[in-house]
């Protein structure tokens, strides 16, 4: 008995629910309620109605004082301007623009973000007698974008420095090991591309070793060997061309990729500097004294694979060893 007496009383009390809106409640509503600010104009681009919302931004106490102003009386010129031509141009072809983001810097050098709409205002007649727009402040979603944008690429260059890193070795300066077998076989499937340049279809890599480096580091130190490492590769950084790439092989032993030379050309770049290494000297505080290196020389038309070419250029710099050192083979 309850329920169904509950039930009755429900369908009774939902049927006096309104199912319309008073138009001026509704109108009232939105434009006293709206965090958005709201705004209709009329041909002249004159305010002649307007939210509460618009009212506050505008620091006027009521909506009713903005009535008959315009853009001009509360915004910067250039803002206010390219407002009054969007609407000018929307009265002329009844085309609305919409999501349009408009940046409003003020007085005291305050930036404001909106995200603004604006639609021709018809008639009963379907005639335009204005416009009516609403903006939204999105100011803070604007500055979490930049500042999203911001460590994007903050995160993007670390990564760069990072993979940049990863293949530099960090006393000479050069690139590493690692980064020399992946640039030995890039350089390898480049020439099998240039079957049709015969003279670009070849290349040199040079291993050098510092003679008697052992002996250096156990006289004067491993920070006195240290500097030496990286003075063999500055003058390797400073000497060779822009196309060619040296590398820290390993211990005391670096090798260079030379594009586009023939072996004989190879052996002149090795000869060159193993003459410069020679009389650059070594300069500590308290010391300073010559080094000597020994090359080994190969072509990328002399081996079918890296490991074929870096082992033929090792057993050379393994023959220049055993000669007497400070030579090219």
């Amino acid at each position: 008995m309850s329920i169904g007496h509950h039930e009755h009383n429900s369908t009774k009390h939902n049927n006096r629910q309104p199912l319309s809106l008073p138009e001026g409640l509704v109108i009232r509503t939105i434009l006293n309620n709206s965090e958005d600010t709201i705004y209709f104009k009329n041909l002249e681009s004159k305010f002649i109605l307007n939210s509460k919302a618009h009212a506050i931004q505008q620091h006027e106490s009521n909506p009713a004082d903005m009535v008959g102003k315009d853009d001009f009386d509360y915004f910067p010129y250039s803002f206010a301007k390219a407002a009054y031509d969007d609407e000018q141009r929307i009265i002329q072809t009844g085309k609305p623009m919409i999501g349009h983001v408009e940046k409003w810097v003020q007085s005291d050098g305050a930036i404001t973000w909106f995200l603004a709409s604006k639609y021709p205002l018809l008639d009963e007649e379907g005639n335009i007698i204005g416009t009516w727009g609403t903006s939204k402040d999105i100011t803070d979603l604007k500055v979490a974008q930049e500042q999203l944008t911001l460590l994007n690429k903050q995160l993007q260059e670390a990564n760069q420095r990072l993979e940049f890193l990863s293949m530099r070795d960090g006393l000479s300066g050069l690139f590493n090991h690692r980064h020399f077998y992946e640039s030995l076989n890039m350089a390898l499937a480049q020439i099998s591309r240039r079957r049709h340049a015969p003279d670009k279809n070849v290349f040199t890599i040079l291993l050098l070793d510092i003679d008697h480096f052992k002996v250096i580091n156990d006289s004067y130190g491993h920070l006195v060997g240290d500097i030496v490492i990286r003075t063999i590769g500055e003058t390797l950084k400073n000497t060779t061309r822009i196309t060619d790439t040296c590398f820290r092989y390993g211990g005391d032993e670096f090798a260079i990729i030379l594009p586009d030379t023939p072996l004989d050309a190879g052996q002149h770049v090795a000869d060159t500097l193993r003459k410069l290494i020679a009389t650059t000297p070594i300069e500590t505080e308290s010391l300073t004294f010559h080094i000597h290196v020994s090359f080994g020389v190969a072509s990328s038309q002399e081996a079918k694979s890296a490991t074929e070419l870096v082992e033929l250029a090792d057993q050379r710099l393994y023959q220049s060893k055993a000669e007497g050192r400070n030579r090219v083979k």
